[in-house]
């Protein structure tokens, strides 16, 4: 009866950590879409059909299936509806994350769970109309099939479910390609320690042929329509390697995905202690933490892949880091002496860590645009005019005056005439105290400034007597 009992006692903590975890991304879902998000809503939109979203939407910014929502719910939509997708993968990325820490006890599973409902890097990600929270849950499941196949506790081979995870997940982001590369190495090295190299490459390819099919339908879609048009795939924004911003991203996404975003070189130390760790410490999945946390960021230096300097491009390698996170301090907690104290401040820190960051990032509402919207509508009720510093605005303007239905004229030359001025800046760029433009005087009436790893920063000046 006591086991019962404390059967059913886990079981509501786990969905009240569920819940905990939808109402932190319900809360920082609020604000007009920003940058990224407005850009792939006036993309879809201008896509046309369904086809168009595969077909003519030859960039970066298209994640596919969150192209075909935003379609479908237009460019005015209300932005919680725009972000419906994100918040509920994002949500369920809690449940499986807790499912695969379940395995190994009821208390991995719960820590893990409770890990993965405040990381800022996953609230961030699970509340914006983008297609990193699906690709993490499409991830994750992978992951959960997986560890239980190589258990044997599969009744029947995954590698169909593989393949959907993975042709899915494609279809939300693309960067799933390199966590099947860690899946796939976690699969063969682990079969060739336990069965040698000639069975491990048998069964390896009879599980992962169909997702290797899987991607490379996804693939071909995408550089066979990138070839038939006329600009071929296009990027946003693409940086050549460079060693500073990539180990700066990388410590920042490791940093936000553990509550504490900070960019220090240690992070990096620690991360890999931890890694080298955790076998020795009762941790599963090593071959798995090792490529996917270490391997994975490390390959990308090697061949100097391009636009490296973003930290969400490391959601592949956090997942896996909060993973091993859950279960080494679920581990350590019923041990009495140190490792219990350790763990326990461990655990404290992640958590109060991550919801103070959390808080901010809701607080801050990624800049939200909407703002802007709102101070013109207060001084021209009717509609009116803006000019743009860069062309970057155009879509947040867009789509923020859309869903207030106000009617706005955008005005891309550099002097207008217009009664407003927006202009727009990345992390670090300073915005003026006035700006003259031909001859005209514009001091700023409103401005938001975004938190975290997403957002848009704007001011918006008013045109002087």
């Amino acid at each position: 009866m006591g086991a019962d009992t404390a059967r059913r006692r886990g079981q509501w903590l786990f969905a009240a950590i569920i819940l905990f975890g939808l109402a932190l991304r319900i809360a920082a879902a609020h604000g007009a879409l920003w940058l990224d998000e407005a850009w792939s809503a006036v993309l879809a939109h201008e896509a046309g059909t369904p086809i168009g979203v595969f077909v003519q939407i030859n960039h970066d910014n298209n994640h596919h299936l969150n192209s075909l929502w935003l379609q479908l719910v237009g460019p005015g939509a209300d932005p919680l509806l725009a972000r419906a997708p994100a918040i509920l993968a994002g949500t369920a990325c809690i449940l499986v994350a807790g499912l695969i820490g379940w395995r190994r006890g009821a208390l991995v599973g719960l820590v893990t769970a409770a890990l993965f409902a405040v990381s800022p890097m996953l609230v961030t990600l699970g509340s914006e109309a983008r297609g990193y929270a699906p690709m993490a849950l499409a991830f994750l499941i992978a992951i959960l099939l997986t560890d239980r196949w190589l258990a044997g506790e599969a009744e029947r081979s995954p590698a169909t479910a593989l393949a959907l995870c993975f042709f899915l997940g494609a279809l939300s982001q693309l960067t799933i390609l390199f966590g099947f590369c860690a899946l796939a190495g976690w699969i063969g090295l682990a079969l060739w320690q336990r069965e040698g190299f000639a069975t491990a490459l048998k069964q390896s390819l009879a599980l992962l042929w169909p997702s290797i099919l899987a991607l490379a339908l996804v693939f071909a879609i995408v550089l066979g329509a990138a070839a038939a048009s006329l600009t071929g795939f296009q990027f946003g924004r693409y940086d050549p390697f460079a060693w500073s911003p990539f180990l700066h991203a990388l410590a920042l996404g490791f940093g936000s995905a553990v509550g504490w975003p900070v960019t220090s070189p240690w992070w990096l130390a620690l991360v890999l202690a931890l890694v080298l760790l955790a076998p020795a410490l009762g941790v599963g999945r090593p071959w798995f933490n090792g490529l996917a946390i270490l391997a994975f960021p490390l390959a990308l230096a090697l061949i100097h892949a391009g636009n490296t300097g973003f930290p969400r491009y490391y959601l592949i390698a956090c997942i896996p880091l909060l993973l091993m996170l859950g279960e080494m301090i679920a581990v350590a907690l019923p041990v009495r002496g140190w490792r219990r104290w350790l763990a326990g401040a461990a655990l404290a820190a992640i958590l109060v860590g991550g919801l103070v960051e959390d808080a901010r990032i809701i607080h801050a509402r990624r800049g939200d645009p909407g703002g802007a919207i709102r101070a013109m509508a207060a001084r021209a009720p009717g509609g009116t005019r803006v000019i743009l510093d860069r062309p970057t605005g155009k879509a947040i303007l867009q789509v923020a005056a859309a869903e207030q239905g106000y009617p706005l004229v955008i005005v891309e030359k550099p002097c207008g005439p217009a009664p407003f001025l927006f202009l727009d800046r990345n992390d670090g760029e300073a915005f003026p105290a006035a700006s003259r433009r031909c001859g005209r005087l514009y001091r700023p009436v409103a401005a938001a400034r975004s938190h975290g790893l997403s957002g848009s920063h704007w001011t918006l000046y008013a045109l002087q007597p």
